[in-house]
């Protein structure tokens, strides 16, 4: 049948050249279709195989696929539709490399990117218009971009004198070389008693080349609260180092965390509002920092593939292999270790929104069975699954990687019901007047919130204390459409752990 397929879609070619064109033209271009066809057969074949051993939703596979289409469509094909939420189509992908030497990146979220901006943001717009702002929800540290100020809450409203506008939106900030950013800012406007939008400066910055971002964004321990220290951190992704290989990532975690536990912190607030998720083994030493009374012989969670996978896994390795537990060192390398200190919190306060998610979800789900977690913001992402990334480096003629949801991960009660994302203890949207304050200020609605929990004390916060925002007439941010979402290693979970077996 697959045979029959081919010759039809080579006979629809003929018949369609045939009026127009030369009899060398038309062998040209039924060889041509020959070639393509027997390449997309090749590729899809190895797709197919990867797939049937691999996706955790491999029952959902067609038995009959159509082994001649072009190998992203074939992909597609594959993918369940069974699942409530669509997960094994939401969140699987294939890619095409333009260099086969430069696939099999592995799972790396380290945002090592061949060009970067230098800045997340959101995009903000008016109604009834097309013009359109870019607010900046942080500079990345080290970037052209955070040591020219382009610093959080200001907001971009022309690039290189260009409106910012729903056409141009997607492209105005890509390339390379220079770009001049026309700069607002909020200003208190004495007379009305009220902050205003106000022109600032341009500001010109270079677009980064092969820029690395570091995970720990900031770090604090509030002292100022009666007898409470309150530790603060802002974590942005999942990342064991630079490279797959390399751990100086997981260092400066623990590093951080060993530094707030010495300046005598009691209390805990871990700030992963746009932390997209990342490797599972970070967040098993993450969740082994913060959690109350560590054992080593508690379960954090349990990994499930698909019956195939499970079956083996557990005739090579024994039942104990899916299980993730608390660790108290990260090991590495030959004979190398990193010290996981122990906080032993009494509860966790997490300040999450829509883009919180993965394995920073896995955080969340692992700990609730040991301790209280306190959601404050918004509805986290929902993925509770996780994937692995398969490619063939060595076959000049597989020239894709593929990243099927390949595992699901549970916590110790067996629960993983976040498909739909954990609902917040506290509902607070950082973006009601968008106006943005930096990390780490009290002002900041989310971390109020979490400390006022903490101190029992309520703050000083905008919405009872500070003057009134007037923004410009009618804007609002726009949902779903922004620099974190556009970059799809940031919302992965990545199963590294068993990721050594897995290929």
């Amino acid at each position: 049948m697959r045979k029959l397929y081919s010759l039809l879609y080579i006979s629809l070619i003929v018949l369609f050249v045939a009026s127009s064109c030369s009899d060398k033209e038309i062998t040209t271009v039924v060889e041509k279709a020959v070639e393509e066809t027997n390449d997309n057969k090749y590729v899809n074949d190895w797709i197919y195989k990867n797939m049937v051993t691999s996706y955790y939703w491999t029952d959902d596979i067609p038995k009959k696929p159509d082994f001649s289409l072009k190998p992203n469509l074939f992909f597609e094909s594959l993918l369940s539709n069974k699942d409530k939420n669509k997960d094994g189509r939401r969140f699987s992908w294939i890619e095409e490399n333009s260099d086969n030497n430069s696939n099999n990146k592995e799972s790396s979220v380290s945002a090592t990117n061949s060009t970067d901006i230098g800045f997340e943001y959101i995009r903000v717009t008016h109604e009834n218009s097309n013009l359109e702002y870019f607010l900046v929800l942080y500079p990345k540290k080290g970037s052209d971009a955070y040591s020219k100020g382009v610093k959080r809450g200001r907001f971009i409203t022309a690039v290189n004198g260009k409106a910012i506008t729903s056409f141009n939106q997607e492209t105005i900030l890509s390339g390379s070389g220079n770009k001049t950013l026309t700069m607002e800012d909020w200003m208190y406007d004495d007379k009305n008693k009220k902050y205003i939008l106000k022109k600032a400066e341009d500001i010109t910055i270079q677009i980064e080349k092969d820029f690395v971002e570091t995970p720990v964004y900031m770090d604090s321990v509030y002292t100022n609260f009666g007898d409470k220290k309150i530790g603060y951190m802002v974590y942005n992704f999942f990342e064991t180092g630079e490279t797959d290989d390399s751990h100086e990532y997981d260092e400066l975690l623990m590093e951080t965390l060993a530094r707030i536990k010495a300046k005598g912190a009691t209390e805990m607030i871990l700030d992963l509002r746009y932390n997209g998720g990342g490797k599972v083994s970070t967040a098993i030493a993450l969740a082994s920092a913060l959690v109350k009374n560590r054992s080593t012989k508690s379960v954090l969670a349990r990994a499930e593939y698909n019956d195939l996978l499970q079956r083996e896994y557990k005739e090579d390795y024994g039942a104990d292999y899916f299980n993730d537990y608390f660790i108290d060192k990260i090991e590495y390398g030959r004979n190398k270790k990193i010290d996981v200190p122990a906080l032993n919190l009494p509860r966790l306060y997490v300040l999450a929104t829509e883009w919180t998610a993965s394995a920073s979800e896995f955080i969340i789900n692992g700990l609730k069975p040991y301790m209280d977690v306190i959601l404050i913001g918004e509805t986290t992402y929902g993925k509770n699954v996780g994937s692995w990334n398969i490619s063939d480096k060595e076959d000049p003629k597989i020239n894709w990687n593929i990243q099927p949801i390949t595992v699901k991960f549970y916590n110790s009660e067996g629960k993983s019901d976040f498909t739909n994302g954990f609902i917040p203890d506290f509902e607070v949207d950082e973006f009601e007047t968008l106006r943005l304050v930096e990390f780490g200020n009290t002002e900041d609605p989310l971390l109020s919130v979490a400390i006022n929990q903490i101190t029992g004390n309520t703050l000083r916060t905008r919405s009872i204390s500070m003057p009134k925002v007037e923004s410009k007439p009618n804007m609002i941010k726009i949902d779903g459409s922004n620099s974190i979402m556009k970059d799809r290693s940031r919302f992965e979970m990545y199963d590294d752990v068993r990721n050594d077996k897995n290929k």
